[in-house]
């Protein structure tokens, strides 16, 4: 059994109908149908839960109602990703592109959706500085990323991070703010073994996803983060929709509208276990443990 500890199944693109990765006698391929039969075709694969973090403030509420609806396999954790910490482009239910504006006050309505016992984590939360500067909004992002780690102490609760190219900044706060960290996880990690040690020093674990598929110029340094950072410092995730692996046997444009999902997870626990030199199987044993602990999931 498997767990994704990083999904996004309630977001829009798994409205309506769509193509989806999906794993056929070793192979990736294209399937197609709706996030009912997605989940479905994920718990007939062995994936035994799938934690779903917030992106834009909206996507809570959307969140929590699709953990309701599938108790014991979806994992809620709310928070605000830091490019969303200001504006926010999303969909609304009709389908219509809304631009969503995040206002201090809303912090307030957050802290009321923790109160939700599904919840498990304060997430996705942290810096983004990929976007031109004057789009970052940092000191923006600064300030929820503080209020959210404080939100996740007082709840004792584990962080899911977002960090992307503010690695540097990311880790002052969290060093400064040492003693509020319940545990938690780099999301969608795609470092070296020395920014890794740095993460796995504060307690923290590697999320490994996707990108230990992908053909980048990143691959041998997360190759070797993953060789040498401890087995109880890793989980396995996909960031679905996103983040697909390379799939050479799958047309390009049809691969990019194919939506990423769990169903790539063996091959993701395949690679690690190459890497460290251990089976398959300890592999899915070991980062189900780990995600099972860290998000206090029981026995899955």
């Amino acid at each position: 059994m498997l767990i994704d500890t990083h999904a996004h199944l309630s977001h829009h693109q798994f409205d309506a109908q769509f193509p989806y990765l999906a794993r056929e006698d070793e192979s990736f391929v294209l399937h197609t149908g709706t996030r009912a039969q997605v989940i479905e075709e994920l718990q007939a694969a062995g994936i035994g839960a799938c934690v779903e973090p917030a992106i834009g403030f909206s996507s809570n509420r959307k969140l929590l109602a699709l953990a309701a609806e599938y108790p014991g396999f979806v994992f809620p954790a709310v928070g605000v990703h830091p490019s969303r910490t200001y504006l926010a482009h999303t969909v609304d239910a009709r389908g219509h592109k809304v631009v969503e504006r995040l206002h201090w006050a809303q912090r307030k309505e957050l802290a009321a959706l923790v109160e939700d016992p599904a919840v498990v984590a304060i997430g996705e939360t942290g810096l983004d500085y990929h976007l031109a500067r004057k789009e970052q909004h940092r000191l923006r992002q600064k300030a929820w990323f503080v209020w959210q780690l404080h939100l996740a102490h007082t709840e004792q609760l584990p962080v899911i991070l977002h960090v992307r190219k503010a690695d540097k900044d990311a880790l002052a706060i969290l060093r400064r703010h040492r003693n509020w960290l319940h545990g938690g996880v780099c999301h969608c990690f795609g470092g070296g073994p020395e920014l890794a040690a740095a993460y796995t020093d504060l307690g923290l674990k590697l999320g490994i996803g996707g990108a230990l598929l992908e053909q980048s110029a990143r691959l041998p340094a997360l190759e070797e983060a993953v060789a040498r950072t401890p087995l109880e410092s890793i989980l396995l995730e996909t960031d679905a929709p996103y983040v697909k692996p390379s799939c050479p046997d799958l047309r390009a444009k049809r691969l990019r509208k194919a939506r990423n999902t769990g169903l790539i997870l063996p091959a993701v626990a395949r690679r690690v276990a190459e890497l460290k030199g251990l089976t398959t199987e300890e592999v899915a044993r070991a980062t189900t443990e780990n995600a099972a602990e860290l998000f206090g999931l029981g026995k899955i």
